[in-house]
């Protein structure tokens, strides 16, 4: 493996930590200790797994039992962006989720594009995360007047 360009990614996961993204196979941590760090498949029954030391391969046992899913990687990438627009921007969170659909619809459509499309999870299911993100940002409203604090304006 001396000089390979290998395409490793880290991404993040729905609950803010780090997952290694590998020949569109995701991992998650197994262990740390130190710099290195041991990866696995984040199919529970799959045995594959990945060694890093300061980030770099080391090891690779790559022989999953199961096909890669290419699609639900991008479905991540836009859940995500969903996530930090609701972060970043005051506009309603059901007019981002459909904003990114139309992104979505509006490239050039191909068998890829409708397999995406088709695999977005619903706003419904989606909605809770996507509120649970905006809320980060937004203050608490007082349940009563004793909470309203006017000394500080």
């Amino acid at each position: 493996m001396a000089n390979a360009q290998l395409n490793i990614q880290f991404v993040e996961n729905r609950l803010g930590k780090e997952n290694l993204v590998y020949n569109n196979y995701k991992y998650r941590v197994k262990t740390k200790r130190g710099d290195r760090c041991y990866w696995r498949c984040v199919k529970s029954d799959c045995t594959a797994t990945i060694n890093t030391l300061n980030r770099i391969p080391v090891t690779i046992r790559d022989l999953h039992n199961h096909p890669s899913d290419p699609v639900q990687l991008n479905v991540d990438q836009v859940l995500k962006r969903m996530k930090e627009r609701c972060l970043v921007e005051s506009t309603p969170v059901p007019t981002i989720y459909e904003d990114e659909l139309v992104k979505l619809r509006n490239r050039d459509w191909d068998n890829d594009s409708e397999r995406l499309v088709q695999s977005m999870p619903t706003f419904t299911t989606c909605k809770t995360s996507l509120y649970t993100q905006r809320s980060k940002t937004m203050h608490q409203l007082p349940n009563s007047r004793q909470e309203i604090n006017l000394e500080d304006k």
